[in-house]
């Protein structure tokens, strides 16, 4: 004799995965994502598992941020989120676009149509050209994440040692500033934290503080 469960407590269990997958979405965003998502920076970059990577695309669409699958690996997403046309002005900061020309980003030095797409995509082939061989890690991420360029230069140039401090990222120019900026993010991670075990969801998660 065959057991079956029942359709109605199949239809039960998915509901209850999918409030549970939502909840630690939600809290991954928290904790990852916050400075972006309170609006003090221009993208973030998580990895999720599969589950909550396809949730979080449904969520996104809806809330009206960009993503971006930077890498597929071992069942879960590296996803790169950002605000287009806030994404789109960061990169068109003199020191930004020369520093992606000169890591091989840009061809003429400027932010033209579809570059963030460009960019985005030889990106992800570098993240997967890392994880296959674990050598050369695309540390210009660091810029898109929104990091100082000279810091990320410093890190690049020292190896990641002889750093002024370390908070978000290694610091090795303006220290007074990068101070201030970790405490806005760690603000914003509180706020959005809480805001997460309120029971907030990603559109009400993506307010300023």
């Amino acid at each position: 004799m065959i057991f079956r469960i029942p359709e109605e407590r199949k239809h039960a269990r998915r509901r209850d995965h999918r409030r549970s997958c939502k909840k630690a979405l939600h809290m991954q965003l928290a904790i990852h994502c916050a400075p972006f998502l309170k609006g003090i920076k221009e993208s973030a970059v998580v990895s999720l598992p599969r589950d909550q990577a396809v949730e979080f695309s449904v969520l996104a669409a809806r809330t009206g941020l960009n993503w971006y699958f930077l890498l597929h690996e071992d069942g879960k997403d590296m996803v790169f989120i950002y605000r287009k046309k806030e994404l789109e002005r960061f990169l068109q900061k003199e020191d930004v676009s020369a520093f992606l020309k000169n890591r091989g980003y840009l061809q003429s030095g400027k932010i033209q149509p579809f570059s963030i797409c460009r960019i985005l995509s030889e990106l992800s082939r570098r993240v997967e050209a890392y994880y296959r061989t674990k050598e050369n890690f695309p540390h210009e991420i660091g810029v898109l994440l929104g990091y100082p360029t000279e810091d990320v230069e410093g890190f690049i140039a020292n190896e990641g040692r002889d750093c002024l401090c370390t908070g978000y990222w290694k610091v090795y120019q303006n220290e007074q500033r990068a101070k201030q900026i970790f405490a806005a993010f760690d603000e914003a991670r509180e706020v959005t934290v809480r805001e997460v075990l309120e029971g907030k969801e990603l559109l009400q998660l993506c307010t300023s503080i």
